[in-house]
């Protein structure tokens, strides 16, 4: 929190997109007075409102796979819904009533619609949308998704600490592991996009980023 608190002075707390919370270990020792400690943070901002982004996407799991039940025998099989309603508070074009096509009207969210009228009716046109009870929600069809994978939100628990990666160890004390390197910046550039570390320690960012086509500059202050 102390380190919070200093980025949003560097960056601008507006700049603050997210807090990853690593789950690095699910080592079960117990200890005194206390309680385990098996996650760090990844406290992510940007320079400005214009910032490269590409979602992070994992394969569906077969408990994912399971909750796209329905069917409107149109050819495109199976799909599940999901709310077309607006999380976090509403933006510019997403506050209005939605008629839809058999002229009923549909209450606008106190949130906002996740997408503008235009955008909206282009689904229902397309039958993309599922009209049930009091809301609205949007068609995901399972083989559109298989392709496109699932994208995973700021919990991560599937990669391990160095524990777990011991072929790559070098022994240094704040090694990373390169499958979290390479997660953060495929996130957050583009190839030949530059990718800066001032705490290189054993070099980890260095590596992934040359092996992703990235340009680096990395600097350490240790011994050597």
């Amino acid at each position: 929190h102390y380190v919070k608190i200093i980025l949003d002075e560097i960056f601008g707390k507006d700049n603050f997109r997210n807090e990853i919370v690593w789950r690095r270990t699910y080592a079960g020792k117990t200890i005194t007075r206390n309680i385990p400690n098996n996650t760090d943070f990844i406290l992510w901002y940007t320079r400005s409102e214009k910032y490269i982004f590409n979602p992070i996407t994992v394969t569906l799991s077969e408990k994912d796979k399971k909750s796209f039940t329905k069917n409107d025998n149109d050819g495109r099989g199976l799909y599940s819904t999901v709310s077309m309603q607006k999380v976090s508070g509403p933006t510019k074009g997403t506050i209005y009533d939605y008629q839809d096509n058999t002229g009923k009207i549909w209450k606008c969210p106190a949130k906002g619609w996740r997408m503008v009228y235009e955008k909206m009716k282009k689904l229902e046109n397309d039958n993309r949308l599922y009209f049930g009870g009091e809301t609205v929600r949007e068609k995901y069809y399972l083989q559109e998704r298989e392709k496109v994978g699932k994208q995973i939100d700021n919990l991560w628990t599937d990669i391990g600490n160095m524990n777990r990666n011991k072929k790559e160890d070098l022994g240094f004390s704040t090694q990373k592991p390169s499958k979290l390197l390479e997660r953060i910046i495929l996130a957050s550039t583009n190839e030949h996009s530059i990718v800066a570390d001032f705490f290189s320690g054993s070099g980890t960012t260095a590596s992934v980023a040359e092996k992703l086509g990235r340009k680096w500059i990395v600097s350490e202050l240790g011994k050597p």
